[in-house]
């Protein structure tokens, strides 16, 4: 057996997911093969069941039950029989789409019933392939075409194969099984005249339940008819309304129960429960919220749910499976959901679903002692029912010099059908960036990922302003779309780190500009990358640095002088001393430093960047007859420059310039 496989705003998001499979629910086999036999393995899931711990491939399927095991169909069109007693499976056939119906392959057995493929004749299968797992026996052939060329197949009940064939005033109905070489072929007695549609809705080991249909367009009407297995006639006949295209109907030993659409596509059903061989009415009931119903009866409740995939689904339907007694009166939830689930021949109920604290996986539906039904978790799929973060591909260190600052940043689920918010936030400062995203599913059960690309901004109210360096925390908030389970919330740490920018006095890598007023306030003003021009920078803020700067009759930012995380300034006063200013990252200055006097020679001062290229901020200082020295920077604040030297940069005779940087 296969197992689990394992404001301004910048920020995109994409899915990553895996290759559409093609489900079908009228699938038809690829070719009827002897079966193959594999054992399950003891896949640890976290989940117990009955008395093995079974396993069933994520996306399966229930298709029928049995006394000893089960079948299912996989999404790779996989047709397995499982026992229940140590789990090992067979391999039935392929085919080529998921199978979902459950009478449609013979129900209440171990027999496993796969209609074959169609004709240039008809558009319904017009054969079966009948398989006996439990035995071993080689599987069997049934031909309807050696009885007519309309004959097609409806469903079975255990090896009794369920036809309908075309007649001159509507179809009939036959219980065809083979003897020996030939096969024996009954028709129903007791359908009236002009029935079309015949399909198979429900059985039990003596009878089944066919539904039809009479009359034309606007003026047709659906039935329910009950068929005994032994004598082929009709027992006992519903009518069920004319809106549903083909009524949902369950079948006990002692009671029927369907649904009717109250108008086309509504999701307001009535619910009938019949006692079987009474004439008295049915108990009707309106249930809102049904999209899709199934309905099944086990012991003296019926169970009911809109029967969906766990990825899919709307929390207006009534997704969790319920349980009411046939009579009345107060339900229960099974299952938060539901999408395929069978009768088996003891009287309970094999879903497909979850709950929150079993996961995903095949279920048993049975009445307690007390008459109470209960699920227990037959075999699970491995799969969490509720949204999960399994994992993410959030790096502890993120380089915001590389890429142009474009970070991909990825989180592993269990599902997409959520409303999915990432909010990364600055430790030290508060600001944050938030994503608002909603996925949505592809189209294979595994975990999927939801990516998204970081630009490296954060934000002020409506301002965007890039990333400072230093430590950062991320939440992912994940809520399912369906209603199913909680939020799922994960969190974690990275550090942002680049290089010290030149100018940059706000340690987030982009260049801020400094201006004095006349006053002599020394203001800050923070730039941006822009989200429409990568070679755009944008104003965020401007914050006052300070005042009394008008002592200074030269202020220039040099970059990182002293070896810090961020950019600093140097200033000279008007007696020729000049001063250093290192930069504390959060757009403010420690207290000033002398560095030294003399440079009142200098008519200008330019803080040029890395001027000889060894990694460190240097300075140029012209002399009023444009003569350029050269002040190589040490890295150290206690002496930030070497001995100048003369340079051969030119920068004009006095009066070419008014100001250099």
């Amino acid at each position: 057996m296969k197992h689990a496989r394992t404001t301004r705003q910048r920020m995109t998001a994409a899915m990553a997911i895996g290759a559409a499979v093609c489900a079908a629910t009228s699938a038809v086999p690829a070719a009827a093969a002897p079966p193959t036999e594999t054992v399950a393995s003891d896949a640890a899931t976290g989940v117990k069941a009955d008395a093995t711990n079974l396993q069933l491939e994520p996306g399966a399927e229930v298709i029928s039950a049995g006394p000893i095991g089960f079948a299912s169909s996989e999404k790779d069109g996989d047709v397995r029989w499982t026992r229940y007693a140590d789990g090992s499976s067979i391999l039935l056939t392929r085919l080529d789409g998921q199978a979902k119906e459950s009478e449609y392959f013979g129900a209440f057995s171990d027999t496993v019933v796969m209609p074959q493929s169609m004709t240039e004749f008809s558009r319904y299968p017009d054969g079966a392939t009948v398989y006996e797992p439990a035995s071993g026996a080689a599987p069997v052939t049934i031909d309807l075409r050696t009885l007519s060329r309309s004959h097609r197949y409806v469903g079975a009940v255990a090896d009794v194969v369920i036809a309908a064939s075309a007649a001159a005033d509507g179809e009939r109905a036959h219980l065809v099984t083979r003897n020996g070489t030939s096969l024996s072929d009954r028709a129903v007695t007791g359908l009236p005249a002009g029935a079309l549609d015949i399909r198979i809705k429900g059985a039990d080991a003596g009878a089944v339940l066919l539904s039809y249909r009479t009359g034309e367009l606007e003026a047709s009407r659906w039935h329910l008819a009950l068929v005994d297995l032994t004598t082929a006639a009709v027992t006992q006949t519903y009518g069920v309304g004319a809106h549903a295209p083909s009524p949902d109907a369950a079948l006990s030993g002692t009671h029927i129960a369907w649904f009717e659409a109250t108008a086309p596509f509504s999701s307001t059903m009535i619910l009938n429960v019949a006692e079987r061989g009474s004439s008295a009415p049915p108990r009707r009931e309106a249930i809102r919220g049904l999209w899709k119903p199934v309905i099944n009866l086990t012991g003296n409740w019926l169970t009911y749910a809109s029967a969906s995939d766990l990825r899919y689904g709307d929390p207006q339907h009534r997704l969790a499976l319920t349980a009411v007694p046939v009579t009345g009166g107060p339900s229960r939830k099974l299952l938060e959901q539901v999408s395929t689930i069978v009768p088996s021949p003891d009287g309970s109920l094999l879903a497909m679903g979850g709950t929150l604290s079993g996961g995903q996986g095949l279920y048993r539906i049975a009445p307690t002692a007390t008459g109470t039904p209960t699920a227990t978790l037959v075999a699970s799929t491995g799969e969490p029912t509720a949204v999960t973060v399994i994992g993410h591909t959030v790096p502890s260190v993120i380089d915001l010099d590389k890429n142009r600052g474009a970070v991909p940043l990825a989180w592993r689920l269990s599902r997409l059908n959520v409303t999915f918010t990432a909010t990364i936030r600055h430790t030290r400062t508060g600001l944050a960036q938030v994503a608002h995203l909603a996925p949505g599913n592809g189209p294979n059960p595994d975990p999927q990922r939801v990516d998204l690309i970081w630009d490296g901004l954060l934000h002020d109210g409506a301002t965007g302003r890039n990333a400072p360096n230093g430590a950062y925390t991320w939440t992912v908030e994940a809520t399912p779309t369906n209603g199913i389970g909680p939020t799922a919330t994960a969190t974690g740490t990275f550090t942002v780190q680049r290089k010290a920018a030149p100018h940059d006095f706000t340690d987030n890598g982009s260049p801020d500009i400094l201006a004095r007023d006349n006053a002599g306030r020394l203001w800050l003003e923070d730039t941006a990358s822009s989200p429409e021009d990568l070679w755009r920078l944008d104003e965020t803020r401007t914050r006052l640095v300070g005042g009394g700067w008008q002592i200074y009759n030269s202020i220039e930012a040099t970059g990182n002088l002293a070896g810090g995380a961020a950019g600093d300034l140097v200033a000279r006063d008007r007696a020729g001393g000049l001063w250093l200013y290192q930069g504390r990252g959060d757009g403010t200055f420690a207290g000033r430093v002398k560095i030294g006097g003399g440079w009142q020679d200098y008519t200008h001062l330019a803080g040029i960047g890395d001027g000889n290229r060894d990694g460190r901020p240097d300075l140029f200082a012209t002399t009023p007859d444009g003569v350029a020295y050269f002040y190589q920077g040490t890295g150290s604040a206690a002496a930030p420059f070497r001995k100048r030297e003369a340079s051969s940069v030119f920068f004009g005779t006095t009066g070419s310039y008014n100001h250099i940087a």
